[in-house]
């Protein structure tokens, strides 16, 4: 190992942090939350709230750990990327996927993400609006760019996904 360079973290897979996420989501959504650190004393949601919130459709949530499972690790100020076409299927259109692209790239540049690439993304709630569209609420974690910062940086998002009249789950970018 060279001089002034830490040892890499191994990082555990994406999937028990994204059932934990999905877990969590599922919970707060049935009204199951808890107070505390230790958990007891569940309190139900206040009706307006209850009545607001919607289940979310399990197929999602796959389709959606398998998406973001994919963007861990990859860079994203490379055309390999941007031409993979594994992550251009979660998008209706080419324009689409290159509005959410750009969006996305531009804000790991100004969060700092070392080789704009995400090492750890974790699905931390997904929220109803709806039968065919739901908030998917995302946290980035990375390796700092900047000199002489050794922690790491992080951006949370909050993506958007509408189902069409097939049925069908699509990412849809917000406005660049």
């Amino acid at each position: 190992m060279r001089a002034g360079r830490r040892p890499q973290r191994r990082h555990r897979p994406v999937a028990p942090r994204v059932c934990a996420g999905l877990l969590a989501a599922s919970l707060a959504a049935a009204g199951c939350a808890t107070r505390g650190p230790g958990g007891a004393g569940a309190s139900p949601p206040p009706p307006a709230e209850a009545a607001a919130s919607a289940p979310v459709d399990a197929r999602l949530l796959r389709l959606a750990a398998d998406f973001y499972e994919r963007l861990e690790k990859r860079r994203f100020n490379s055309m390999a990327t941007f031409r993979d076409p594994g992550l251009r299927e979660y998008f209706r259109s080419s324009e689409a996927f290159s509005d959410y692209y750009a969006e996305l790239a531009h804000e790991l540049a100004r969060a700092h993400f070392e080789a704009s690439r995400p090492t750890r993304i974790v699905i931390e709630a997904a929220e109803a609006h709806g039968p065919d569209r739901v908030e998917v609420h995302v946290r980035l974690t990375g390796e700092n760019g900047l000199p002489l910062r050794w922690w790491q940086t992080q951006l949370q998002r909050v993506e958007t996904w509408e189902r069409d009249a097939s049925g069908r789950w699509w990412i849809v970018p917000g406005k660049v």
